[in-house]
This record gives structure tokens, C-alpha cells and sequence, in this order.
């Protein structure tokens, strides 16, 4: 019993560190604090120290023994590669959907970019790009899960892991604001009276993004600059 109470408190950090590092609260590049964690959620350091662990087997921080636990940051040819994989699911997605979609998700989706639409009228910068960064994760995770498909659903999640929206918002967001809300909005105006037509505007929009980071040097294993990387430090291991 006790070895699954703790079994389950690893499965809690660990989906506590996803969510922050997926949603950008935790930056790439930033130093995770064991202790820190341990308090804001109110365990031991020991959860922690596996769920780190865990994420550390899967290339998502960087532990030294004695030293820190850094958020890896990911390289441009990872940015790129992630750009691609996102985009062969979401078209997938929209494929399997085949037009049929539910109206659940449909209401949903239609909330989120009457939302995008609204932030033009947004005057403050941070405040605009932070909530561009969330719509646009709520829109593209909507689109993934009209294939009704779990696996699909984790594996895009893993991938937000590697690379989140506010790593891609930084470098494109800007550039495409102009059209960002009116882009999502005909993908969804698409999906059920022409699909080939919505699969064709989301390509579209991947290979906007992805021209734009290749404008900006993304060919090759360089490394972004590290945004904001915090000076906490881990406690000795």
C-alpha cells in the first residue's frame, strides 16, 4: 500500500512539472528547485527527486550530480522536427475526423477563437502574447483530439513538452499577429463543410511558422538563446 501512495505522488509532480514546463510557467533553460516544488505542493523531496528523475530519461532536464536540475533547452533542428511531427498529427486528426465533429468541440473551438479575435484589443504586450500562447494551445490540442484517439493525445503532449507554445510564440507570434486569429478561424470554418480544404489551410499555417524559425537560423544543432533562465538552484542530491 505504501508503495503506491508513493508511486502516486511521483505520478503527481511529475504531471505538476509537464503542466508548468508545457504551459511555459517554467522556461526552458530555468533551474528547477527540489525544495521549492516539495513546498508548493506540500510533499517530501523525494517524489520529486523521481519525477525528475523520470523526466531526466526522457531529455526533458538536465540533473548534475551536486550541482542543478536545468530544463534542457531544445535545439533548432528539435524545433523543426517537433514543428513537423505536430503538424503529420493534426492533419491526421482532421483526416480521421473525416468533417464529422463534435459539437462540443466545435462550440469549444469557436470560443477560443472568438477570444483570439478579441485580443486586438488587448493594450497590454505581455498580457496579449501570454494569452495568445494559452488560445493557441487550447485551439491545436482541440484539433488533435477530433481523431478521438488517446495515444495520438499523449504523444502531442510529449511534443508540447519538448517544444510549448511560448518557445514557438517567441520567434513567430509577432510576425503572423496580423492574421494569427483569422488563420484559426477559417480552419475551423473548414472542418466540417470542406475538410480537404481545412487540411490545406493548417498546412499552410505550420509552414508559415516554420519559415519564419528558419529565417531566424533555425537550420542545424544551434540552441535558441535561453529565455529568462532563473538562478534557483536544486538542493544537493
Amino acid at each position: 500500500m505504501a508503495r503506491t501512495v508513493a508511486s502516486s505522488l511521483v505520478d503527481r509532480v511529475y504531471e505538476y512539472l509537464l503542466d508548468q514546463i508545457i504551459s511555459g510557467a517554467v522556461r526552458y533553460g530555468d533551474t528547477i528547485s527540489i525544495k521549492g516544488v516539495a513546498n508548493q505542493l506540500s510533499v517530501s523531496s523525494m517524489p520529486v527527486r523521481e519525477a525528475l528523475k523520470r523526466l531526466e530519461f526522457e531529455g526533458v532536464v538536465d540533473i548534475k550530480p551536486r550541482s542543478s536540475c536545468t530544463v534542457c533547452v531544445p535545439s533548432r533542428k528539435t524545433i523543426l522536427e517537433v514543428y513537423a511531427l505536430r503538424e503529420a498529427l493534426e492533419v491526421f486528426a482532421l483526416a480521421r475526423c473525416g468533417g464529422r465533429c463534435p459539437p462540443a468541440s466545435l462550440e469549444r473551438m469557436g470560443r477560443i477563437v472568438e477570444q483570439m479575435r478579441a485580443l486586438g484589443r488587448e493594450k497590454d504586450p505581455v498580457e496579449k502574447e501570454k494569452m495568445a500562447i494559452a488560445l493557441d494551445r487550447e485551439f491545436h490540442s482541440e484539433i488533435c483530439s477530433l481523431a478521438g484517439n488517446d495515444l495520438l493525445n499523449s504523444v502531442y503532449r510529449q511534443l508540447s513538452l519538448r517544444v510549448n507554445m511560448t518557445l514557438m510564440h517567441e520567434k513567430t507570434f509577432r510576425t503572423m499577429e496580423k492574421d494569427w486569429a483569422e488563420m484559426h478561424g477559417d480552419v475551423l470554418a473548414c472542418l466540417c463543410s470542406d475538410p480537404p480544404r481545412a487540411i490545406e489551410l493548417l498546412r499552410g499555417h505550420f509552414a508559415s511558422a516554420t519559415e519564419i524559425w528558419r529565417k531566424n537560423g533555425a537550420d542545424g544543432d544551434q540552441r535558441p538563446p535561453q529565455p529568462g533562465a532563473t538562478a534557483r538552484t536544486c538542493p544537493e542530491r
